[in-house]
């Protein structure tokens, strides 16, 4: 048994209601049911009778239920004593994504809307790999990610094999990020045979697989490869030298190096940029705020000649 499947039990206490614990909890109605049921396996027990008027906690169901009462005040109360802190009304969110301007614009416009209440924001930029993790364990409620033609497939049957949800917001082309100086900067477009006498820059790391790319490349083909971690060292190379990066081609107005640019790249590939999230949770309306927030970001951020 879970801490969380007593926190779902006395949830459902006070509403007499599994669908409004539901919603009071975030999660889904098939997702808390199935917490109790597995709880009722465990025990070998019967915790609710359900009626047409709701349900109601059997006997043994109400012995279980003071225990998780007991147990949760326990938990409380070593929490209050490390942390040292009482609880307080404050708005708590944790939000994985990829290296993106927009999505940090996103998260500003959201900090001013929050002005006149407390809040704690956790912000993730990591690997692909990184998102998808945060959100199947429930680190950060909402992933933001990149899904290319190359691996769409791949990430279809990975999603649904770890019960998440992939939702696009916009369907782009990929675009080479290079300095308004870089020798190629005054083309129209640019093709792969012209971007060989320079430096790859990418977020690809150690080991990860080619699907968990953020940017999506041969590495084979490419003769000077730059790995990076961070998107402030991104930016600082490729407005100084004369590397690229195949990305986005999102400029996020201020969050963006201003003299960084985006040219079109010949046969680029699709790419869906959008959220994820577990399939069994419902996000909150501060969540859906911020993804209002994210929407704006990428219109504000699309080249001029892309379409959302």
């Amino acid at each position: 048994m879970k801490l969380q499947q007593f926190r779902y039990l006395i949830e459902i206490s006070k509403h007499n209601s599994i669908s409004k614990a539901a919603a009071a909890l975030y999660v889904t109605q098939p997702s808390l049911s199935k917490a109790i049921r597995d709880m009722e396996n465990d025990l070998e027990i019967t915790i609710l009778d359900r009626t047409n008027k709701g349900v109601v906690f059997t006997k043994e169901g109400n012995e279980l239920l003071f225990y998780a009462k007991m147990l949760m005040e326990q938990t409380e109360s070593i929490l209050y004593h490390f942390k040292k802190k009482k609880a307080t009304d404050i708005t708590r969110l944790s939000i994985s994504s990829q290296h993106y301007g927009f999505a940090i614009e996103a998260i500003a416009n959201l900090m001013e809307h929050f002005t006149k209440r407390k809040y704690e924001l956790t912000i993730r930029e990591g690997k692909t790999i990184d998102v998808i993790d945060d959100v199947c364990t429930s680190r950060s409620i909402l992933g933001i990610l990149s899904i290319t033609d190359l691996n769409k497939l791949f990430f279809e049957r990975y999603f649904i094999s770890n019960s998440l949800v992939f939702t696009p917001l916009v369907t782009l082309k990929q675009r080479v990020f290079i300095r308004k100086e870089h020798p190629l900067a005054r083309l129209q477009s640019i093709t792969f045979a012209l971007l060989s006498d320079y430096p790859c820059l990418t977020y690809q790391q150690d080991d990860v697989l080619l699907h968990f790319a953020e940017g999506v490349i041969k590495v084979d083909n490419v003769m000077k490869l730059v790995y990076l971690k961070d998107r402030g060292t991104m930016n600082s190379l490729l407005s100084n030298t004369d590397g690229y990066n195949l990305g986005t081609g999102l400029i996020a107005g201020k969050y963006t190096d201003r003299n960084i640019i985006s040219v079109p790249l010949e046969d680029a590939n699709l790419f869906q940029l959008g959220i994820v999230k577990r399939n069994d949770v419902v996000l909150p309306e501060e969540i859906l705020l911020y993804i209002d927030f994210l929407k704006k970001a990428l219109a504000n951020s699309t080249p001029k000649n892309e379409e959302l």
